[in-house]
């Protein structure tokens, strides 16, 4: 039989001095630093889209797609959509203006 140990240390302080405290709203484990006394989740889940998420949303909408077809097709919220469309026609707008530029 192989048994693993996990030496786990406090993301805010660094010390290993810590003891398993409960868990959060979510359902994942607290730990608490004895030194520092912070209580943090130490593996927290990551949240938000992917790239490889925000990119097919965006193609899905530069395929003359609407913003509620996009939310349909991938679930993913109209606000966010939309956010992510600003921003990258923005950035596209200003790499082609930089790009352009006028040398004088």
């Amino acid at each position: 039989m192989i048994t693993e140990t996990h030496t786990y240390s406090c993301t805010k302080c660094g010390s290993s001095n810590i003891v398993r405290n409960g868990r959060n709203r979510y359902g994942n484990q607290q730990y608490l630093c004895k030194d520092c006394r912070c209580c943090r989740v130490l593996n927290p889940k990551e949240l938000g889209y992917s790239a490889e998420e925000r990119e097919e949303a965006l193609r899905v909408y530069q395929e003359r797609s609407s913003l509620r077809g996009v939310e349909r097709a991938l679930g993913i919220s109209r606000p966010t959509v939309s956010a992510w469309i600003k921003k990258s026609s923005f950035s596209s707008t200003v790499s082609s203006e930089s790009s352009s530029g006028s040398g004088g």
